[in-house]
């Protein structure tokens, strides 16, 4: 069997600049990784651990799913005219759109 080498993330010990995704999050004014209160923007000395920690962090944002014409059809199997109809219809009510919840990172850790 062929060693297969497995990526390796570059987090080591070092200076980094740990930078909010949103409004929301900023206002916190800190984060929190391993027991320690680390401030927004300015430099601080993290180890591996911390930084993966961080990376961990994840919050939910709601993803609008745009449909087009052909996967209204696929979807309901209806004809181009009725999937046409079906789309003026959820443009009317937005509501009717489907979302979904995904997940991305809290924070970005840079490399100073």
């Amino acid at each position: 069997m062929a060693n297969i080498k497995k990526a390796e993330k570059n987090t080591k010990p070092g200076r980094y600049m740990i930078i909010p995704r949103n409004q929301d999050t900023y206002d916190e004014k800190f984060c929190i990784a391993n027991g320690k209160r680390l401030p927004f923007e300015v430099p601080v000395s993290l180890s591996q651990r911390d930084v993966e920690t961080l990376e961990k962090q994840k919050e939910p944002f709601k993803a609008d799913s745009t449909m087009t014409i052909y996967d209204v059809m696929d979807k309901y199997s209806v004809p181009q005219e009725q999937a046409v109809k079906i789309l003026e219809a959820q443009s009317k009510h937005p509501e009717l759109n489907e979302s979904t919840i995904k997940w991305r990172a809290k924070y970005i850790v840079q490399s100073i």
